[in-house]
């Protein structure tokens, strides 16, 4: 396993240290799909699941896994319209469509940076804690001889 030290000498080298996709990565634990998706949804508000596909070249399934991934870590929102409602704001004609459909938009980016500032907070927080009371895991073993 390499140090912290060395992946940032290594990252630092390759010029990926602040790479979107490494960050995201980091601190919200998003894959390649997910970050583009998320990049994606940044640059084109009220983006439907079927776009998304069409981009991506990906399955509906797969977009979905990225959308509610991202839903859950608090970076995007989704609002229901009707299709009616859709259509005539797209402006593709037939407006006797009914059922509804997501669109995703992301939060206010403000607000986004704020959220990543927090958790990578709370990380060094939990860090910096873990660092403090080292002394006192090196006190326990188990049986086996590994420590607790």
């Amino acid at each position: 396993m390499e140090s912290i030290s060395k992946q940032l000498e290594k990252m630092v080298e390759e010029n990926k240290v602040f790479k979107s996709e490494k960050l995201l990565k980091c601190i919200l634990g998003l894959n390649v799909i997910e970050s583009n998706v998320f990049s994606f949804i940044l640059k084109n508000e009220d983006v439907t699941t079927m776009k998304l596909t069409e981009v991506f070249d990906k399955d509906r399934s797969s977009i979905q896994r990225a959308l509610i991934k991202l839903n859950d870590a608090g970076v995007i929102e989704k609002r229901s319209v009707s299709l009616k409602e859709y259509s005539e704001k797209d402006g593709k004609g037939e407006t006797n469509k009914r059922g509804y459909l997501y669109l995703y938009g992301t939060k206010n980016l403000d607000m986004i940076k704020q959220q990543l500032r927090e958790l990578l907070d709370t990380w060094y927080n939990s860090m910096s804690d873990y660092i403090d009371n080292i002394d006192s895991i090196f006190d326990c073993y188990e049986e086996n001889g590994e420590l607790c």
